[in-house]
């Protein structure tokens, strides 16, 4: 404090910067994965009445309801994860599925980018060291990868018999559903009648 009143240069937060740098690829990867990996794997059982509860009660607006006869929730992007729709499903609905994580996962992380650039290597010539490259189109890929694979499942839970199979292979309903303590199924109903 002393220095910076006497006028002159303080630079401790390049330390700081420097950790920051070197710590950004976990950054991204809790990008990717917490946020739009992990609100990709939601999917609403046969249980689902399409009441709209769910989406209604997204603090984030997250979830879309998508049909026209039975309308039934759609996770965008947007979702964090937070559960709450899982939690305040009047039906219990709200399901995870764990073994299309597992497939997701084999999907999302294939080396597209060393394919992709060993292909072009024929055609253009291209150095080794093309990180940057390799990243970005690591990082899109695996976006686009996620959103057409959640779509496909999105479209293939409407089969009731996989609906079913999906449902009875999570583990998610065993698990007790977590409600806020101050925070009552009327409550929301109320918030989104009020929104």
């Amino acid at each position: 404090m002393k220095s910076i009143l006497e006028g002159k240069k303080v630079f401790r937060g390049l330390q700081f910067l420097l950790v920051g740098l070197i710590l950004s690829p976990i950054s991204l990867a809790y990008l990717v994965i917490g946020r739009f990996f992990l609100s990709k794997l939601f999917f609403a059982s046969s249980n689902c009445t399409g009441c709209g509860l769910c989406a209604k009660s997204c603090t984030v607006k997250a979830i879309r309801m998508v049909g026209s006869n039975k309308s039934r929730p759609y996770w965008t992007f947007a979702c964090e994860s937070c559960m709450r729709c899982m939690g305040y499903c009047p039906n219990k609905a709200v399901e995870v599925s764990h073994s299309f994580a597992i497939i997701l996962y084999f999907i999302a992380t294939l080396p597209v980018s060393f394919y992709l650039l060993d292909g072009l290597r024929n055609f253009i010539p291209i150095e080794h060291d093309v990180f940057l490259i390799k990243v970005l189109l690591d990082y899109c890929y695996t976006l686009v990868s996620i959103f057409v694979a959640y779509l496909i499942l999105y479209w293939l839970i409407k089969i009731p018999l996989l609906n079913k199979l999906c449902t009875y292979i999570t583990f998610a309903h065993f698990y007790r559903r977590y409600h806020e303590p101050d925070t009552a199924l009327t409550d929301i109903v109320v918030e989104s009648k009020n929104d």
